[in-house]
């Protein structure tokens, strides 16, 4: 919508409801009958004509019985002593002031005037232009960097149709779906692309990736194998060693993490932007491992870490019980899986930290912690607060599905213990 569809749009609105606030304001002011200035009402004709009705009263009264002869002449004296009463001789006449429909004329031109006024002065005028054209930063570049390679994908998706035999062009295809976000797409044409190429390393280590992002990031089961094949062609392939460093820090193989990782930190050069981050990787692998740590994880000696990594691990663990509710247990098989996780309450829906059991161990008592965290470099007790939720996936698989069951509880800070989860919805 353009700003002038803008505009006029906001205008018509608010002149609508101007119309229905002077809808229920000027109708009793303008339809009330004028009165001619000066009219009079005689004050002595009025109460004589109230005189004639009591008067009438009392003769019915008397008529039927209801009054005899005396009450109906004391009642009549009555009503005539407080008539002369009432009615000087020389009544004066009373002149009857009405303001008729001026007041709501004055009212039906001031409410629009006066509600303009105040928008221009307190409103924020430039609001209208620029509201549609200001949008979050992440989201336009997401939008442009989309649009940006659809003519490309498609581009590549027409060559390959015409020769579906370019491992090239299926790799390319991969890495495009990859960018834009789309894993699903990416692995299927990393596998037409690894069934042409099956001997580079790096094909099968990016293949591996996207495979992890369907599953949730979750580099168990399939992803480890392509893994294992690219590291076998290539013992030195820093994203194949870097990913499965990741892996054996997921099934907790903290040890073999540390040694992967240290492995990678021989073959990055020396002022790779990661080695910080790998370094780090390193000693908290050590670190849960129980195993000693260095100060220079290319290899130099330091401290051994003992228990007080364990302790303040410890401190942060959340700990609770899952429960099933009695309506769900019909549909829930023992052999079904049950992936019990913890999520930032805000921002990317990954896990940090996450579980699986099956569900014949329903209920069960949890604990997260850093040992099961998803990533060295985002901990559970880097989180403020975190929501916890049991999922019982029906494929086996960590991403939510339609009938999967699932409960959710939080936001619960880290080191809080009790926290009960009952799982009582199913995916729609």
């Amino acid at each position: 919508m353009s700003n002038f569809w803008t505009i006029s749009l906001f205008w018509a609105l608010f002149l609508l409801f101007i119309l229905v606030a002077m809808a229920f304001v000027l109708p009793p002011l303008l339809l009330r009958r004028a009165v001619k200035p000066g009219a009079q009402v005689d004050r002595k004709e009025v109460n004589l004509a109230i005189y004639d009705d009591q008067l009438a009263e009392l003769k019915a009264d008397l008529d039927s019985g209801d009054l005899d002869t005396a009450q109906y002449e004391d009642a009549r004296q009555e009503i005539e002593k407080r008539l002369s009463e009432e009615v000087p001789r020389e009544s004066a006449p009373v002149v009857v002031a009405q303001a008729g429909r001026w007041p709501g004329v004055v009212l039906a031109v001031a409410i629009p005037l006066l509600a303009v006024a105040l928008y221009v002065s307190l409103g924020n005028t430039e609001a209208l232009l620029t509201s549609r054209v200001e949008a979050p930063e992440a989201h336009t570049a997401a939008q442009q960097g989309q649009h940006a390679t659809a003519p490309m994908i498609a581009a590549l998706e027409a060559k390959l149709e015409a020769n579906p035999d370019d491992a090239k062009g299926w790799y390319m295809l991969a890495r495009s779906y990859n960018a834009t976000g789309q894993y699903g797409k990416a692995a299927s044409a990393y596998a037409k692309a690894s069934e042409l190429a099956p001997d580079d390393p790096r094909l099968l280590a990016d293949y591996a990736d996207a495979l992890a992002m369907v599953q949730g990031q979750n580099l168990q089961g399939k992803p480890l194998e392509l893994i294992d094949r690219a590291l076998k062609l290539n013992p030195n392939d820093e994203k194949s060693l870097h990913l499965a460093a990741s892996a054996a820090y997921q099934r907790k193989d903290f040890a073999q993490a540390a040694l992967y990782w240290r492995q990678l930190l021989k073959v990055l050069p020396p002022d790779a932007g990661i080695t910080k981050d790998i370094v780090a990787a390193v000693e908290e692998a050590e670190k849960l491992a129980g195993i000693p740590g260095s100060s220079d994880s290319r290899g130099k000696p330091g401290e051994k870490v003992g228990a007080g990594g364990k302790a303040q691990q410890g401190a942060t663990a959340i700990s609770g019980t899952v429960t099933l509710s009695k309506e769900l247990v019909a549909k829930v098989s023992p052999a079904d899986r049950v992936f019990i996780f913890a999520q930032a309450p805000q921002g990317p829906r990954m896990p940090i930290a996450s579980l699986k059991i099956d569900a014949g161990q329903l209920p069960y008592r949890f604990t997260l912690d850093d040992s099961v965290s998803m990533s060295p470099n985002d901990k559970l007790s880097n989180h403020a607060e975190v929501m916890i939720s049991a999922r019982v996936s029906k494929s086996g698989q960590p991403m939510a599905q339609s009938g999967d069951l699932q409960g959710k509880t939080g936001p619960v800070k880290p080191g809080q213990q009790g926290v009960a989860i009952v799982i009582d919805t199913v995916v729609p």
